[in-house]
């Protein structure tokens, strides 16, 4: 496994880790509620925080 994949995931994988939709994990990149950052059209998430609050507002 290279180092990258230990510390970065993608928004199908966080999804299924926090147990939220893929959709609902992207919105809250753009919000910025959780770390990330976005390459084209693809968000990279940073392994090892906090699950996202289930229920938080966000605003789009």
């Amino acid at each position: 496994m290279s180092r990258l994949n230990q510390i970065i995931m993608g928004v199908e994988e966080a999804a299924k880790l926090w147990g939220l939709s893929p959709g609902y994990i992207k919105n809250l990149c753009a919000k910025r509620k959780i770390d990330a950052v976005k390459i084209g059209k693809t968000w990279i998430i940073r392994k090892g925080q906090s699950r996202p609050a289930k229920g938080s507002k966000v605003n789009v």
